[in-house]
């Protein structure tokens, strides 16, 4: 009988802990998904997200909620991360301190933040009204899609600029230099040199932003409660009290596990093909 390698028994407790609390609920939706209240099987709890409006619109702003709010943080999170990246010694270890702060906070704490600082009533709001003599209903729309996607972006930020920090410390400078030195400018650096080797890492941060955003509720819940219409929203929804329905809400939460899988697998061929080219 072949001996056991005592290392491997070092990680079982982690596999079983991956077993029970990842696998086996995600096995459990699917299953359940497949079967009404009384046990019978159906497909009609599936069906309803391609065929009920309601399902329909909540995956097609998810989409695009999720797009928007990862390239919004991105963009700047990236600005971010390359001034970063041009700071020395501790000035740098605090920016990059503080900006780890954000990423441990929960989506409630986010959501009355914002609220406090720009809801109809928020310090930055009235600020406005009085530096500029504006009528009273004027205020900055944190409650619209686009507010909504500002907050989450910004949110986002500080993720992008820790990952993008790092791959602008990485990036092979002798690249930058053999490019000056054949004559490129500094726009003809950056488009062929620079923002190529960046790249990969870019689409790595992306990646880590669309899936967070794909699942994210709890913000938008204490922002809109469940005026926007998301497929994190309609999972919610469909395990309160007042439209408890289960096997629906594992449906739902088996095709935003799909989605999420999809995506991803997308933006990591891309990020692999960016890294051979």
């Amino acid at each position: 009988m072949r001996k056991i390698n005592k290392e491997y028994l070092l990680i079982l407790p982690f596999f079983i802990f991956l077993g029970f609390f990842e696998l086996y609920p995600i096995f459990n939706l699917f299953v359940k998904g497949f079967f009404n209240d009384k046990g019978v099987f159906t497909l009609q709890y599936y069906k309803n997200i391609f065929t009920v409006d309601q399902y329909k619109v909540a995956v097609r702003n998810s989409l695009l909620f999720s797009t928007a709010a990862s390239l919004f943080g991105g963009v700047f999170g990236t600005l971010v991360g390359y001034f970063i990246s041009k700071l020395k010694g501790n000035t740098k270890n605090f920016l990059l301190s503080l900006y780890s702060l954000p990423l441990t906070l929960s989506g409630l704490v986010v959501a009355f933040a914002f609220i406090v600082l720009l809801g109809r009533n928020g310090v930055i709001n009235q600020l406005i009204r009085m530096i500029f003599n504006l009528p009273k209903d004027f205020y900055i729309n944190i409650y619209s899609w686009p507010g909504i996607v500002f907050v989450y972006g910004f949110f986002q930020i500080p993720l992008m600029t820790l990952t993008m920090a790092a791959t602008f410390e990485n990036l092979d400078k002798s690249l930058v230099e053999a490019g000056r030195n054949l004559g490129c400018t500094t726009i003809q650096t950056w488009k062929y040199v620079i923002i190529p080797s960046l790249a990969p890492g870019f689409i790595s941060g992306l990646s880590i932003q669309f899936a967070g955003m794909l699942g994210a509720f709890g913000t938008v819940l204490a922002l809109v409660g469940g005026e926007k219409n998301l497929l994190s929203i309609q999972i919610y929804f469909q395990t309160s009290e007042s439209t408890y329905n289960l096997p629906q809400s594992a449906a739902l939460s088996v095709t935003l596990i799909l989605i999420i899988a999809v995506v991803l697998s997308i933006l990591n061929a891309i990020e692999k093909s960016l890294k051979r080219s």
